[in-house]
């Protein structure tokens, strides 16, 4: 990725022959000709379900699913069907073999959003128009919810919960045996990493085996120096990262925390972390709120072990949500099954024991902030409904398409390893103008 970088469309052709592969095993493997018409609806008692929830709490919180479905469903059998891959990175490769192959799974996850509208604009799902009138969602659920499900006037997927993408995780005993307090912004950040390193403590934990976590973390930096609309403005193509000061300013910044990033961040994931920094073997890190049910397995206690503020908190906080959802796919072999499925997930019961246990909050808003056992969760569940800046988490494909951060994601992590500011900046550009970030991501300005 030098001089003559380009967007690594030998790459994309690879990952879209993997997707045809996917494609004709599954054709293969369900006795589909080459012109595979979708198949009939079954008058079976089943359920396929696709997703990517695999790890600790994660898989703990989708049996939890299954188990109040069975209860309140007790006619079917469920198909569980986890692929790994952090984010869904796998499953959506798998989709699109299987959707494009006319083979769909009765449901399956999507975040909220432009990764939605991928399947949306595919002709890949049906509404789920009246699921949301019977269950009178519009109510229950906040209406940027709605909102980021909504594509040409139809609900395409249920949210079933909500993570908050910006907390920034410390470890208690290090932060009090140097007397230092969880940074605002990203001055703070630096300063209190300075300090860590003086003492021959790695500051910050990060596994970029899941290379979106380099995501995460620059943009708590662009928050930070830019704030919440240039941070909008930035994803949906509407800045140009070479002329942008903001934009050079946050890439500035970065550079300056990659010297007290874990230079070994290579040979982790994002769920290595947790233990990582319950152990003292980092100092901090910035994730989602769905590390902290890894923090509690391991034996790490909230507010001894270690705590989480949102970050950054100046010039202002923000919320950066990311929205889980099932979908109803076109064709699918249950469909009764699929709607059953969706209204289970969207009730309030269903959302209180499965965010329990995931470490988020409940889309759905009767239930009550004191459902959750830890502060964690009741100060995001608090923040969700209090703070003014609500907004997309940007590397799981709510905001630009999936095609730039791809690439986008790359493009952080090789930074780690050489921070050359301008290169970053030209090669952003190239890929924003490449990938039409702004023409694709215009349908969000629109809701």
């Amino acid at each position: 990725m030098g001089r003559g970088f380009q967007p690594r469309h030998s790459i994309v052709q690879r990952r879209l022959l993997a997707t045809l592969c996917v494609a004709a095993l599954t054709v293969s493997a369900t006795g589909c000709s080459g012109s595979a018409a979708s198949p009939a609806p079954s008058v079976s008692k089943e359920l396929t379900v696709y997703h990517w929830w695999t790890a600790g709490g994660e898989r703990d919180a989708m049996d939890k699913i299954d188990l109040d479905f069975s209860a309140s469903y007790p006619q079917y059998s469920i198909h569980d069907n986890p692929t790994v891959g952090g984010g869904g990175i796998t499953l959506k490769t798998v989709m699109q073999g299987m959707l494009a192959a006319h083979v769909p799974p009765d449901t399956f996850q999507s975040l909220a959003g432009g990764e939605l509208k991928t399947y949306v604009d595919g002709g890949y799902l049906d509404n789920v128009d009246d699921i949301w009138a019977a269950q009178d969602l519009d109510q229950k659920y906040p209406p940027i919810l709605g909102q980021m499900v909504t594509f040409n006037g139809h609900k395409m997927a249920i949210p079933i919960n909500i993570h908050r993408a910006n907390w920034l995780f410390y470890n208690v005993a290090i932060f009090n045996e140097y007397g230092l307090k969880p940074p605002r912004d990203v001055d703070e950040l630096i300063t209190d990493c300075q300090i860590l390193s003086l003492r021959h403590i790695t500051p910050i934990g990060l596994g970029t085996r899941d290379k979106w976590t380099a995501v995460f973390l620059f943009d708590t930096v662009l928050l930070s120096v830019a704030g919440p609309d240039a941070y909008e403005k930035f994803y949906t193509g509407l800045l140009d990262p070479q002329t942008d000061k903001l934009v050079q300013l946050a890439f500035e910044k970065f550079k300056e925390l990659v010297a007290y990033v874990d230079p070994s961040h290579g040979n982790f994931t994002w769920s290595d972390m947790p233990t990582r920094l319950g152990s003292g073997q980092v100092a901090m890190m910035v994730l989602g709120d769905f590390a902290a049910p890894l923090l509690t397995d391991a034996g790490y206690k909230e507010g001894t072990d270690w705590e989480a503020v949102g970050f950054p908190q100046k010039p202002s906080e923000t919320f950066l949500m990311v929205i889980d959802t099932f979908t109803r796919p076109k064709g699918i072999q249950h469909p009764d099954a699929t709607t059953d499925w969706l209204t289970n997930l969207a009730s309030a019961k269903t959302q209180a024991d499965f965010t329990v246990l995931k470490g988020s909050i409940a889309a759905n808003q009767d239930v009550p902030i004191s459902t959750y056992p830890d502060s964690l969760q009741q100060r995001a569940s608090e923040a969700f409904k209090t703070l003014r800046s609500v907004l997309p988490s940007s590397i799981h494909g709510a905001l630009a398409p999936l095609p730039f951060l791809d690439e986008w994601q790359d493009l952080l992590t090789v930074f780690l390893y050489s921070p050359d500011v301008d290169r970053a900046l030209t090669q952003t550009s190239m890929l924003m103008k490449s990938y039409d970030v702004a023409g694709n991501s215009a349908w969000y300005w629109a809701k």
